[in-house]
C-alpha cells in the first residue's frame, strides 16, 4: 500500500522570509549566535539551507535582519514627533512588550557571548532617534538650563537605554529579588515606564515635564 505523504503548502516570499527570520530569533535567542548555523534555521523553518541564502543570505545577514525587522516594530511605534518624551514612552510601551522584550534579550544574549557590535545592524535606530530629539530639545534649551543639565543628551539617553536593557533582560530576576514578584504586570510596566521617562526630563535640557510623571 502507497502511504500517501502530507504536501506541504507552498509559502510566497515574503511568507518564506518571515518565517526564516522567526526561526532564526528563536534559535539565536535559546543558543546564542556562535551555536547556530544556517542549517539549523534551514531545519526549524522548514525551508533548504539554500533558500535562505538565496533570500537573506549569511548567517550574518540572517542575525541582521532579525535585528533590524524587530528594530523597526519598536521606531514603527512612535509617532514622528518633536516630543522626547512622547516618543519615548511610545517606544518604551512597545519595548516592554513580548515582541520587544524577545528582541531586547536576544541583544542583550549577543553581547553577554561576546558577539561583537560589528556584527549587530551597526545602527539602532530607535536609539538614534531619542539621541536625536534629546539633542533638539538641549540645543533649543535656554543656556542656563543647559548648564544646570550638563551630562550631555547622548549619555542621558546611554543611561535610559541601559536601564531599559537591564530591566528586560534580568527582570526575572530582579521583581523577586525585590519582592516585586506579586506585582500586576501592567502597574510594574507603568511604574518602569514612569521612571524611565523621569530620568530624561530631569537630565535633558529643553524637555518640560510630562503630565503622566505627576508632581
Amino acid at each position: 500500500m502507497t502511504v500517501e505523504r502530507p504536501v506541504k503548502r507552498r509559502r510566497g516570499r515574503e511568507a518564506t522570509t518571515a518565517a526564516i527570520l522567526d526561526a532564526a530569533q528563536e534559535l539565536f535567542a535559546a543558543h546564542g549566535y556562535h551555536a547556530v548555523a544556517v542549517r539549523d534555521i534551514a531545519e526549524r523553518a522548514e525551508v533548504t539551507h539554500a533558500l535562505v541564502h538565496q533570500y537573506i543570505g549569511s548567517k550574518a545577514d540572517v542575525f541582521r535582519a532579525v535585528l533590524a525587522r524587530r528594530e523597526g516594530l519598536i521606531v514603527s511605534a512612535a509617532p514622528d514627533s518633536p516630543d522626547l518624551l512622547e516618543t519615548a514612552g511610545l517606544m518604551l510601551q512597545t519595548a516592554l512588550g513580548d515582541t520587544g522584550q524577545a528582541h531586547i534579550r536576544l541583544i542583550v544574549r549577543s553581547a553577554l557571548n561576546g558577539l561583537s557590535y560589528e556584527r549587530s545592524i551597526g545602527q539602532f535606530d530607535a536609539t538614534e532617534r531619542l539621541i536625536e530629539l534629546a539633542e533638539l530639545a538641549s540645543t533649543s534649551a535656554p543656556s542656563a538650563e543647559r548648564a544646570e543639565k550638563d551630562l550631555g543628551p547622548r549619555l542621558v539617553i546611554g543611561c535610559f537605554v541601559s536601564l531599559l536593557l537591564g530591566w528586560t533582560a534580568a527582570g526575572s530576576w530582579i521583581r523577586p529579588a525585590l519582592g516585586l514578584q506579586d506585582m500586576d504586570d501592567a502597574e510594574l510596566v507603568g511604574g518602569v515606564e514612569h521612571i524611565l521617562l523621569g530620568l530624561l526630563s530631569s537630565n535633558v535640557a529643553g524637555v518640560g515635564r510630562d503630565d503622566r510623571l505627576g508632581a
